[in-house]
């Protein structure tokens, strides 16, 4: 078993098409897991994949390099499936962002650093494609250090012929090597020397920052070796203090032995890393890390296999696991029972008795486990942090086409939402609509590809009704009477309400104010049941009523005719009177929003929000992104996800949250009225 300090995992995180799973099968190809090198096609291998030609799925693959055992997640670089980023990104030790040398620091590129940065990542940058036209390392650096960071600093410097990377100086080790297909050490080249030189005393100077001894060594012209650096430089690192940025080429895989190098020299153990943890449902507590340790490790990714079954991926974060253990989830207070692990080494399958720390590890069919879960020993019950997944921000409804089909749905998208955090679904119980909520068009259309072709499930897809709601215009009282004769027995209940709005937002409040009991204590949880129900039933337009006060302050009833559903549909008679006495106003959901765009894109941003009545609440710069924060109606930002990648050439991302209720301007009332009564008899017409 590999020893925790020889243990090193990152993500590979970057925009679509930077070039990152080429870049793993490189890393790949480099320490001989693969045979031969496909330029991403042996890892993108799902029929969706193959379809986009772009990854969907995050793939974690392990490679033995120097003595050292990696672990690589290549994660899906759309936002549709930045669940896929974040799983990993929230276990792995360390980050690589890759910058496509054309383009820079782009939109999406500015946002998984941010994501890094939230989740305290180390972090090295990869420039990648330099062999392509129009590459410049040296524009590529400007643009990281001014819109990333000024912390990023060149560990090596490309050496060019025209549009080919034929080697590069390592500025760390001091010498320069040709790449080939076994690297070859030369000379620094003379045209080079003095950037060589000049990098250097720039990163040294950077590294020797917090170490008065060795700024003075350095600072006085002394040379300093690689040894008395490396310390400082890898502490330094971890601590984010500086991020290393390397260049080089996935296709042809040029440079990866420095990445590989890198990884392993520069990059924190996991033993070095501090672990929060709390015990169960306590406060925080200090865990010491060792192989020796109570076991602790986190579920981070499930998947569909065919051949096993769900594929639970874990991160050893302390002691050391084996097949056969029994471990203990605190969140569902229950036993797993690990079967054979496994690790995935190209498209081979390596099994595996044991983990220890920083391992990463697949293993089949737990029962109780979800992403972000805790695994730990059960005399020591500690929990990890969960994982924060990012809520939906694209719905639709999903109609099966047969009987058959709706028995197997909801089986089906319950497999699927436990391998996908980020999709989500409900009956919305007000329409009797299965909805589906996802992190947009594409990430919903492949989960509608996977129900056809994996579950044989045929969806119509559509959008989701508005929950409208409606509210009283003013203040009224009225009388609600229900007699009733048919012999024997009959029905009696009579009372007095008034009804006035409250202030949006506010619910609805029942107000007791009967004197003398001319309505029975017994039946004014009667009344109120009825008006409720009237309320659910809907308005004078059809949507249910909120955001007002009852007061049930006057009535009568009979000795024996009076009873709870008298009274109950004497409180729905009043309450209706009360509506059509009053009128009322229609209110819809409004949505925050909170936009991520280049300033490029900032006017037409807002000139789009203007369009969807939407309101402006402020703007926040990040660098070259600027974040626009909103409001905007539901009704008009139901397809928002692919608008705004329109608008900004598929860079511009945003999340959502529900805001609150505001009145519909009068204008579109009639419009929404019409749309109600054609779903009435839309239904009507199903139904019949």
């Amino acid at each position: 078993m590999t020893v925790p300090e020889k243990i090193r995992s990152f993500t590979l995180l970057g925009a679509p098409g930077c070039g990152k799973t080429a870049l793993t099968e490189a890393l790949l190809f480099r320490a001989k897991v693969l045979p031969q090198f496909e330029g991403g096609k042996t890892l993108d291998a799902e029929p969706e994949e193959v379809k986009r030609r772009s990854s969907v799925f995050a793939k974690v693959q392990s490679l033995i390099w120097d003595g050292y055992e990696i672990t690589v997640a290549d994660a899906p670089g759309g936002v549709d499936f930045i669940g896929s980023a974040i799983a990993p990104l929230a276990v792995m030790d360390a980050c690589v962002l890759v910058i496509d040398a054309l383009t820079g620091v782009d939109v999406p590129a500015r946002q998984f650093y941010e994501l890094a940065l939230q989740f305290n990542k180390p972090m090295i940058v990869y420039v990648n494609r330099l062999d392509k036209e129009g590459a410049d390392f040296d524009k590529a650096v400007a643009s990281i250090r001014k819109t990333l960071t000024n912390k990023a600093h060149p560990i090596a410097i490309p050496m060019m012929n025209g549009h080919t990377l034929e080697g590069a100086i390592d500025i760390i080790e001091g010498k320069a090597v040709a790449f080939g297909e076994k690297n070859k050490e030369i000379p620094i080249p003379a045209d080079l020397k003095e950037e060589f030189e000049l990098t250097q005393q720039s990163l040294w100077e950077e590294v020797a920052g917090n170490d008065d001894a060795l700024f003075e060594k350095i600072a006085s012209g002394e040379s300093v070796t690689k040894d008395e650096i490396l310390p400082h430089l890898a502490k330094a690192i971890a601590a984010r203090e500086i991020i290393p940025i390397l260049g080089g080429t996935a296709v042809p895989p040029h440079s990866t032995t420095l990445l590989l190098d890198a990884i392993c020299k520069l990059m924190p153990s996991p033993v070095n890393l501090p672990v929060p943890a709390q015990a169960e449902g306590e406060a925080p507590v200090s865990v010491t890390l060792g192989p020796d340790q109570p076991a602790i490790a986190q579920v981070f990714r499930v998947t569909s296999d065919p051949g096993v079954g769900e594929l639970y991926y874990l991160r050893v974060v302390n002691g050391t696991i084996k097949s056969g253990d029994d471990l203990l989830n605190p969140r569902q207070k229950d036993r797993e029972r690990l079967g054979h692990m496994i690790r995935f080494q190209g498209k081979e399958r390596k099994e595996l008795t044991e983990a220890t720390i920083g391992q990463v590890v697949a293993v089949p069919k737990l029962k109780h486990s979800l992403a972000g879960d805790t695994l730990c020993a059960p005399n020591r019950p500690v929990m990890l942090a969960p994982i924060a997944f990012p809520n939906p921000v694209h719905s639709v409804t999903v109609q099966p086409e047969t009987r058959k089909d709706q028995d197997k749905l909801g089986v089906a998208l319950g497999k699927l939402t436990q391998t996908d955090p980020t999709l989500h679904h409900h009956v919305d119980a007000e329409f009797n609509e299965i909805i589906l909520s996802g992190m947009g068009e594409v990430h919903l259309e492949i989960i509608a590809g996977r129900l056809r072709d994996r579950y044989g499930i045929q969806l119509t897809m559509g959008l989701p009704h508005i929950a409208y709601r409606e509210t009283l215009t003013k203040k009224v009282r009225s009388q609600g009477r229900h007699k009733k004769q048919t012999g024997g027995h009959g029905q009696f209940g009579d009372v007095w309400v008034q009804a006035e709005p409250l202030p949006l937002g506010s619910g609805f409040e029942f107000v007791d104010a009967i004197k003398g009991g001319v309505v029975p204590s017994k039946f004014i949880p009667s009344v109120e049941t009825g008006i409720r129900d009237s309320m659910k039933r809907g308005g004078l337009i059809g949507y249910p009523v909120v955001d007002l006060r009852v007061t049930l302050d006057d009535g009568s009833y009979h000795s024996v005719d009076s009873s709870d559903m008298a009274f109950q549909m004497a409180g729905a008679i009043g309450f209706r009177k009360c509506l059509e006495l009053s009128g009322t106003t229609l209110l819809e959901p409004i949505m925050r929003v909170r936009i991520s765009v280049l300033a490029d894109y900032v006017g037409a941003i807002t000139s789009d929000l203007n369009s969807r009545r939407g309101r402006i609440l402020g703007m926040e710069a990040l660098g070259d992104v600027q974040v626009v924060s909103a409001e905007i109606p539901q009704s008009e930002i139901f397809r928002y996800s692919t608008d705004l990648r329109s608008m900004t050439q598929g860079a511009g991302t945003f999340t959502m949250e529900f805001a609150r209720y505001d009145p519909v301007p009068g204008m579109l009332v009639e419009g929404i009225k019409q749309q109600l009564a054609d779903r009435r008899k839309a239904s009507e017409s199903a139904a019949g």
